[in-house]
């Protein structure tokens, strides 16, 4: 399907702005070369070079940045002012998407080598700290409230990881693996709305609107995300079907299907998450076990859900007649994505 429009508006300021501020500070002159090996990965990893430094055009949806910007023009805001917080914000996802390549063993993120799999992990993890220092200096220019709404999501996301991690160790119910992503994923996304109502300077009232909107945004997002870990087309995801079941993942299907189950649906999900390695045959009994309990039905039907009080949350938000509509765009793209 078509990419929204909302993803394409700022792509080329935001694009600028992360090469700006991912170049080495040691450099001098056009014919220096880098002389820190850092910058060099931080701008592989967010898409503007290849390994080999050559530049590329590699970037991903850059959803967040691009909600920030949109809904401080919507509302209102000044653009400019709002550039910094939105490159820090991408930057703070990027940051988190490197950490959690070592942390989940991933050799590949968006059909190329992960920055771990690279440089190894004692320079990723510093390379991620890097990146994360960038996204706070930067952050700091769209002033110390937006900066501060910046912070405060970063810390829920880690705190998001952390808990996905003790994931791999028990059973969850859906309940708690909403509280999770309400942290790992949706921090970011709701922090998009609140730090553009910030920099707006929208009344309280507004601001919370807007992140009620991010909470079910973000809910819908990694819900739709967590399907296609099971039953995306491969040629698409870049990933096999089943991807999140050959990882172990206790993600939302998992615990849907756990909590469906009957003690022979049960025996099997255990036995297969406490393999050291899961097979071809594993993989598809546990779809089929998903598939018999309505699973993925199920998990479309929450995202529809969820998507549905987006809309309302985005009702009773002032913006533009046009700005809704584009906004509806987004929602439809992010119930339908194959990737």
């Amino acid at each position: 399907m078509n990419t929204p429009k909302i993803l394409h508006l700022y792509r080329e300021k935001l694009e600028r702005g992360l090469s700006e501020v991912l170049r080495d500070p040691t450099l001098v002159g056009e014919s220096s070369r880098d002389t820190d090996p850092l910058y060099p990965i931080l701008r592989y990893h967010v898409g503007l070079c290849d390994e080999n430094g050559r530049a590329v055009k590699a970037l991903g949806k850059m959803l967040r940045p691009s909600l920030l910007l949109f809904t401080t023009q919507e509302l209102g805001g000044d653009l400019d002012r709002a550039i910094p917080a939105a490159i820090a914000l991408e930057l703070v996802h990027n940051f988190s998407l490197i950490h959690d390549d070592i942390q989940d063993h991933d050799e590949i993120r968006r059909g190329r080598a992960t920055v771990w799999k690279l440089i190894g992990i004692s320079q990723a993890i510093n390379a991620g700290d890097l990146m994360y220092s960038i996204a706070i200096k930067n952050a700091l220019l769209s002033g110390v409230g937006a900066a501060g709404s910046i912070v405060d999501a970063a810390r829920a996301m880690i705190e998001g990881q952390g808990l996905d991690l003790t994931f791999e160790e028990r059973w969850v119910d859906a309940q708690s693996y909403i509280d999770m992503i309400d942290k790992k994923t949706g921090a970011l996304i709701r922090c998009a709305f609140r730090t553009a109502g910030i920099i707006a300077r929208v009344d309280r009232a507004v601001i919370d609107v807007l992140t009620s909107l991010g909470v079910e945004l973000g809910r819908a997002f990694q819900i739709r995300d967590d399907l296609l870990g099971v039953w995306g087309n491969g040629d698409v995801t870049g990933k096999p079907q089943g991807s999140d079941i050959r990882r172990k993942k206790k993600s939302f299907p998992v615990a849907l299907a756990r909590k469906r189950s009957g003690e022979e649906g049960r025996s099997l999900l255990e036995r297969v998450y406490t393999q050291e390695r899961i097979s071809d045959r594993d993989v598809a009994d546990v779809i089929a076990l998903m598939d018999s309990l309505n699973v993925k039905k199920s998990g479309e039907e929450a995202v529809e859900q969820h998507l549905k009080e987006a809309r309302e949350y985005l009702e009773r938000l002032p913006l533009s007649e046009k700005g809704k509509e584009l906004m509806n765009e987004l929602i439809v793209y992010l119930a339908r994505r194959e990737k």
